[in-house]
């Protein structure tokens, strides 16, 4: 239902009688909302008059909020049961959700060994709603070291992990992710062109890992790699990272081959975690 417009008042805005307070700001529709998605995912299906029932909404407003989810495709009607179901985007979202949980379980051992074997700091980090967010770091006992906070958000266009990630996904994932970004100059060495971007990426899809030469700040080199779920999507990247002085020309390859078989790892242990079906 629109809600009628009203004048603007000083204060905190008054809850409406059918409303609940939750202890803190409630955004009425939104709460609705929710409660009866997760009245549909607790029941693995449910009909209009059960949602109703559950939740305590009005079958009125209940179908409303149902026919705004099934827009956004977070359920869809199953019409030959009659019921309303959770929908693939809600199946999206918690899918990134366990990913993301299972990254956090698995992948720490492999980079500790990484981050010890060449005594650089290795970070993790997955695309989360077209950003590339650093989920996990390692650190270095360096000194001079790469020092990026976990959950921190960056670009994947200078980011080692971000050009590992954009290099093993589809053409159309990566148009998509692509489509709305300006490819802004952090460094001298930023490509900031889409189709050299692409370039680039396709020499790392061909040798297996990504390089941000000096591409984010000056002076740091990073090479990363992906990772893989159990039906062989990218879903992170792994790099290492340090002082180019430390990462020379006639080292890459080598520490190239050390981070692919971190990523391979942590790949194996991803999958393995996995429920089976």
């Amino acid at each position: 239902m629109n809600e009628p417009k009203t004048a603007v008042r000083r204060g905190r805005p008054r809850l409406k009688a059918n409303e609940e307070k939750t202890g803190g700001s409630l955004v009425g529709a939104l709460d609705r909302g929710i409660r009866v998605l997760i009245a549909v995912a607790d029941a693995r299906g449910a009909t209009l008059a059960d949602i109703a029932r559950t939740t305590g909404i009005p079958t009125a407003t209940a179908h409303r909020l149902l026919t705004t989810l099934h827009q956004r495709g977070m359920v869809f009607n199953d019409a030959e049961q009659g019921k309303w179901r959770i929908g693939p985007q809600a199946y999206r979202i918690g899918s990134t959700f366990e990913e993301a949980s299972n990254l956090l379980e698995v992948a720490p051992a492999s980079m500790r060994k990484l981050s010890k074997e060449t005594g650089e700091t290795v970070n993790l980090a997955i695309e989360e709603g077209g950003q590339l967010l650093y989920l996990i770091q390692v650190e270095s006992e360096n000194p001079i070291r790469a020092s990026i906070k976990n959950g921190t958000a960056a670009y994947f266009h200078t980011s080692g992990v971000g050009k590992a990630i954009m290099a093993f996904m589809n053409d159309a994932t990566l148009e998509k992710l692509l489509a709305p970004l300006t490819l802004a100059r952090q460094t001298p060495n930023s490509i900031t062109d889409k189709q050299k971007l692409k370039d680039d990426l396709l020499k790392s899809r061909q040798r297996g890992w990504a390089l941000d030469d000096e591409e984010r700040f000056p002076g740091l080199r990073c090479i990363a790699a992906p990772v893989f779920d159990s039906l062989e999507n990218v879903v992170a990247g792994v790099s290492v990272s340090g002082p180019i002085a430390r990462f020379p020309d006639d080292k890459l390859e080598a520490l190239a081959a050390s981070v692919v078989e971190t990523a391979e790892s942590i790949s194996k242990k991803l999958r393995n975690s996995s429920p089976r079906t």
